[in-house]
């Protein structure tokens, strides 16, 4: 009981506090003279379901992907609207297919609205295949941004770069452990939790004027504490299973 109650008190802490910024941050955006209140207004439901799907994942409920679709399919929308052809493509190739592959391999694995997923553990030869796919997404990742840089002529941080295709790559393979249900995928979110807040320091402080860093900053904090307890929740799972 005295978990239950830890459990049901953290995740309403999560998604309070990042509600709470999300709406502080649309209200601001609203006093812009060129806001365009309807596409913020979306924006800023698709970022709180985006929440909901974390911590319900972390709490290994199936209605994370259904939370989860809602917050892809209006990214996605945003990426197009920002003429984004790559991210909108990884979103709209990838990632949508993934919520649909996730959910039904959960309900095979047990999962209601009610009741957590049978949580799995990698085990010998599936540890080197996830190692190996990390490393080559990881090297198509890296290629990408270095050599897009690269010909527009900007100038290239290699750091800054290996970040960002940790990010992506810790991404894409979190997510195919989160479709199958193993609980080392949370060391991967806490790895993309860890990386994002570190890359956006790094443009706060590099670019002080770069004020919208503060949001995500802030969401992948919030992202990092509840991947942490997602952590001790999976383990749990596992074990149960």
């Amino acid at each position: 009981m005295k978990e239950e109650t830890f459990n049901k008190w953290f995740n309403v802490f999560i998604l309070l506090g990042m509600t709470v910024c999300v709406i502080l941050t649309t209200l601001g955006k609203f006093q812009e003279p060129d806001a365009r209140k309807t596409l913020l207004i979306i924006s800023a439901f698709g970022a709180i379901c985006g929440v909901a799907s974390t911590v319900l994942s972390a709490n290994g409920n199936i209605l994370t992907f259904v939370f989860g679709l809602i917050d892809v399919c209006i990214y996605s929308y945003m990426l197009y609207d920002s003429k984004m052809p790559s991210q909108l493509l990884l979103h709209v190739g990838y990632f949508i297919p993934m919520e649909f592959i996730g959910f039904f391999s959960w309900k095979k694995k047990g999962a209601t609205g009610k009741k957590a997923v049978h949580a799995q553990r990698l085990h010998g030869s599936k540890w080197i295949w996830y190692i190996l796919l990390f490393i080559g997404v990881f090297a198509v990742a890296f290629s990408i941004s270095y050599f897009s840089l690269k010909a527009a002529g900007e100038p290239i941080n290699i750091p800054k770069n290996i970040l960002d295709a940790v990010v992506t790559t810790s991404n894409i393979v979190a997510l195919v452990m989160m479709a199958f249900a193993y609980s080392e995928q949370w060391y991967l979110w806490t790895l993309v939790n860890i990386s994002s807040v570190v890359l956006w320091t790094i443009t706060l402080i590099k670019e002080p004027q770069a004020g919208y860093a503060v949001i995500p900053l802030v969401k992948y904090s919030f992202y990092l504490i509840n991947g942490i307890n997602g952590i001790r929740i999976w383990n749990k799972l596992s074990k149960e299973s």
